[in-house]
C-alpha cells in the first residue's frame, strides 16, 4: 500500500472510530503506529519466541488470537477507538471489508474479507500453521499463514502489519527473517499472492513462495548486509 493510500485509509477509519487523534492529526497518528509496531518487531517479538520456544508456554491458536488482538491494540490505542476489536456486524456496513484493488473492468474490489461470523474460526486456520517449532518447512508454513491471514483480513487496518509480526515470530525461532522492505518493493510479491488469493491452487501458491524465498535469510547474515 502506498504512503497516500495508507494515510487515506487511516483518515476514514479515525472519522468512523475517533479516539484521540482527529482526522487533522492523521499523519501524526500513523507515525505513532509505525514506531510502536517497530517497537514490538525488535523489542517484544523477541521476548515471544523465547516464551514459546522453552517451555514458558506452548503454542496454541487461542494464544496466537489474543496476541492479534494485542498487537492490534498496542500499535492502534488512541488512534481509533476499535483497537484490539476483530470486524463486527454491528459496525458500519455490516463490518464488510473489501481489498487488492479493482478488477479490471469491473467497479468493484477483488477481494472481500471473511465475514465478521467467521474471522475467529477463519484465523484459527491461519495460526495453525505457526504451531510446529520443529517443522521441516518453516518458511512455506509461515507464507501459508500469511496469506490466510491477510486474505481473512480480520481489522480494518494492520492486517498487514500483524502478519508479519507473527511471520517474523515464527521465523525468529528458526534464526531467520524475511526482508519485508525489498520484498514488498517488488511487483511480484503483491501480484502472485492477489493471484493465489484468486485461485487457491497449489502451483500459484509455489509461484508466489518462489518471490519470497528470494528474501528470506540467516539471522547470522543480516550483520553482513
Amino acid at each position: 500500500m502506498s504512503d497516500s493510500a495508507e494515510l487515506e485509509q487511516l483518515r476514514e477509519l479515525i472519522e468512523l472510530f475517533p479516539a484521540k487523534y482527529s482526522i487533522d492529526d492523521v499523519e501524526e497518528a500513523n507515525r505513532l503506529a509505525r514506531t510502536r509496531f517497530d517497537a514490538l518487531d525488535n523489542q517484544l517479538i523477541p521476548y515471544f519466541v523465547n516464551v514459546l520456544t522453552k517451555g514458558e508456554a506452548r503454542a496454541s491458536v487461542n494464544i496466537y488470537l489474543k496476541l492479534c488482538q494485542s498487537f492490534h491494540i498496542v500499535i492502534f490505542k488512541e488512534i481509533i477507538s476499535i483497537s484490539g476489536e476483530f470486524r463486527s456486524t454491528e459496525h458500519d456496513g455490516s463490518g464488510s471489508v473489501y481489498f487488492g484493488g479493482q478488477r479490471r473492468q469491473e467497479f468493484r474490489s477483488r477481494f472481500k474479507g471473511s465475514r465478521p461470523e467467521n474471522i475467529e474460526e477463519d484465523l484459527k486456520e491461519a495460526f495453525k500453521h505457526l504451531l510446529d517449532f520443529k517443522s521441516d518447512t518453516p518458511i512455506d508454513d509461515a507464507l501459508r499463514f500469511y496469506q490466510k491471514f491477510v486474505f481473512t483480513h480480520p481489522f480494518y487496518d494492520g492486517n498487514g502489519r500483524i502478519a508479519r509480526l507473527f511471520v517474523n515470530l515464527y521465523l525468529l525461532a528458526y534464526g531467520k527473517f524475511i526482508d519485508w522492505k525489498n520484498l514488498q518493493d517488488k511487483g511480484d510479491f503483491l501480484r502472485k499472492l492477489n493471484y493465489y488469493h484468486d485461485t487457491g491452487k497449489e502451483e500459484h501458491f509455489e509461484w508466489w513462495a518462489k518471490v519470497c524465498y528470494k528474501f528470506v535469510y540467516d539471522i547470522s547474515d543480516e550483520d553482513e548486509r
